[in-house]
């Protein structure tokens, strides 16, 4: 309990000079940066509960899934082809980069192409446990400092990038129907057992989004309208989470191989500029902005967040990302695996 209550009173306090001093989003910038130098630099014991991580999932997949109106889903439909151009695209480079991660450090192909991949901690690294090749330590720092730089590189970057102005953004009224939220609720605890059933990812957050988004595209109605200071408890409860899972990342990097990393992130930030450009030209009636946060290697969660401090289209930038993230899990994943363990046999590892 004394380890959450000083980890809390960390989190909350660096949220509050980070929002004095006008920092960007810093309610989830300010704990994750305080977190991980204090975890980092001094022998303070930190603690965060993982059900608070939860909560603030939750909270922020209620607020997303609140964007997705009929017509928002109707358009998504319609935004099929472009979501498929810019995964094919951004998992294809992935993959290209990967080969390239092996040529400078040495690594193993299941390492270095899991590690390369976007497609969430967690599930490469359960991916990478299954493959006797594949180096974990590796994957686990890939994929943690490609969070963190994604995290820190995007969101300041939009600074220079034009969004949407208040009166610009579609008002949305939300009506307030017990019946209706009723249902949403039923809808999300049956989505979050059945992902947690077949062990998907993210099932707190997207079970949510699920759920608001189909409630509210059969309906008609948006649901509810998260105020400031909720939004930012679940930033608070995300950030700090962000913070300690970067435990002990400094320790185990070697020169060449943080360089290799940080080289291989910034030309995929990079080149998601330039698909963001292309779509962007291609498709004048959206902005730069909104195809350049749908493409972004970062969570849902922290490019929503993004999308909601900047006047980005939430409901756009979360398809793309769930778009992406279920042809990762889905097809470009379970692929890379299956090919590596086969040239693994071959090779006789």
């Amino acid at each position: 309990m004394k380890s959450f209550i000083v980890t809390a009173v960390i989190a909350i306090a660096a949220g509050a000079v980070f929002e004095a001093v006008g920092m960007f989003l810093p309610w989830l910038l300010g704990p994750m940066f305080a977190l991980l130098l204090v975890n980092q630099f001094t022998k303070i014991p930190l603690y965060w509960p993982r059900f608070l991580r939860t909560v603030g999932l939750v909270m922020l997949g209620v607020q997303i899934g609140s964007s997705f109106t009929r017509d928002a889903v109707l358009l998504m439909a319609m935004d099929l082809p472009y979501m498929a151009f810019m995964t094919v695209s951004v998992v294809a480079l992935s993959v290209a980069l990967g080969l390239l991660f092996k040529r400078m450090v040495h690594e193993s192909l299941g390492t270095s192409l899991l590690g390369s991949i976007p497609g969430g901690l967690a599930q490469m690294v359960v991916l990478a446990e299954e493959i006797p090749s594949a180096n974990i330590t590796v994957v686990t720092m890939m994929q943690t400092i490609r969070i963190f730089m994604v995290v820190t590189i995007v969101p300041f970057l939009t600074i220079f990038l034009h969004g949407r102005g208040a009166g610009e953004m579609e008002e949305q009224l939300f009506t307030f129907s017990p019946g209706l939220f009723l249902l949403a609720l039923a809808v999300s605890l049956l989505l979050y057992a059945g992902m947690k059933k077949i062990k998907f990812p993210a099932a707190e957050l997207l079970a949510p989004i699920l759920a608001m988004a189909i409630v509210q595209a059969v309906s008609g109605d948006v649901l509810i309208d998260m105020p400031y200071w909720l939004i930012a408890i679940a930033q608070v409860c995300i950030g700090a989470n962000l913070g300690l899972q970067m435990e002990g990342i400094g320790d185990k990097l070697t020169f060449r191989l943080g360089a290799a990393i940080v080289l291989n992130n910034v030309l995929l930030i990079s080149f998601t500029v330039l698909i963001a450009y292309i779509l962007a030209n291609w498709l004048p009636e959206y902005i730069f902005l909104d195809f350049f946060l749908s493409a972004a290697p970062g969570g849902i969660a922290e490019m929503a967040i993004t999308a909601l401090a900047v006047g980005g289209d939430v409901a756009l930038i979360t398809g793309f990302q769930l778009f992406r993230l279920f042809f990762i899990l889905l097809v470009a994943a379970p692929l890379v695996a299956f090919i590596v363990k086969k040239l693994d046999a071959k090779t006789g590892y």
